[in-house]
């Protein structure tokens, strides 16, 4: 379909972005098949978002495989479709949290592990959990988001002000104000659930933070994240310059 009125140099950047998010989740392994999906919401509209298209292998996702879709979940801009789940998650979430520019669902291992546990994500165990003090949420399983319900429950999840949802059974969603911010979570949250993962499995007692400490860790996090993220993502893309060339095109 053609384009709507959106500055193109604006457009390009962000789905440029977009790519640069899917294929740095691919080199991690955060990715499940050519399943899971990121979305972002563009400069200087609330009713647009971008979303990666549903087939491609995200190790192979370009600025061309990134999907403008509108709130109604109409693809508007590009070729293909979304996966039917991403279009009921992702619209719901944007409509809900404008803040939440960059929306991420990912089934990555530790936590998806960490979502399958009766205890769940121990925000006091260590410094990158900290990070996400106060700030997560949890939400039972209900089955593949195929319906306008269930999306309203993640989508009412992240706008109670969480960062970071776990999916009980499922995976995670994780928001940022924007891809490096977003990116930074999602990186930081899935090293926290490793480390819970290979802590809990000692069988040993756990050493936790004082309430009083990851409040403070939370917001020290908070002040560092606008600088350390840009950077880390800026650094994950220089390493696909020199990886996968031709990723841009």
């Amino acid at each position: 379909m053609s384009a709507v009125a959106i500055d193109p140099a604006v457009l390009a950047a962000a789905r440029t972005d977009m790519a640069a998010l899917l294929r740095v989740s691919a080199v991690h392994g955060y990715n499940e098949g050519i399943d899971n999906h990121y979305s972002l919401a563009v400069d200087g509209r609330d009713d647009l978002f971008l979303l990666n298209r549903y087939g491609p292998h995200w190790s192979e996702m370009r600025p061309s495989d990134i999907l403008l879709v509108d709130l109604d979940g109409n693809v508007v801009d590009g070729a293909g479709e979304g996966q039917i789940t991403a279009l009921q998650i992702h619209r719901q979430i944007h409509r809900a949290r404008p803040d939440a520019r960059c929306v991420m669902h990912t089934h990555m291992p530790y936590a998806s592990t960490v979502a399958s546990t009766k205890t769940g994500f121990i925000t006091r165990l260590t410094q990158n959990s900290m990070s996400f003090h106060g700030a997560v949420a949890t939400l039972s399983y209900g089955g593949q988001v195929q319906g306008d319900d269930e999306g309203e429950r993640l989508a009412a999840a992240v706008a109670g002000g969480a960062n970071a949802v776990f999916l009980q059974n499922h995976g995670v969603i994780i928001v940022g104000a924007s891809p490096a911010e977003a990116w930074l979570r999602t990186y930081f949250l899935e090293r926290a659930c490793e480390v819970q993962v290979l802590a809990q499995s000692t069988g040993d007692e756990l050493v936790l933070a004082p309430e009083e400490v990851a409040e403070h860790t939370a917001r020290q996090w908070a002040e560092a994240c606008p600088e350390e993220g840009p950077l880390l993502f800026d650094a994950m893309k220089r390493l696909l310059d020199r990886d996968q060339p031709g990723w841009r095109d």
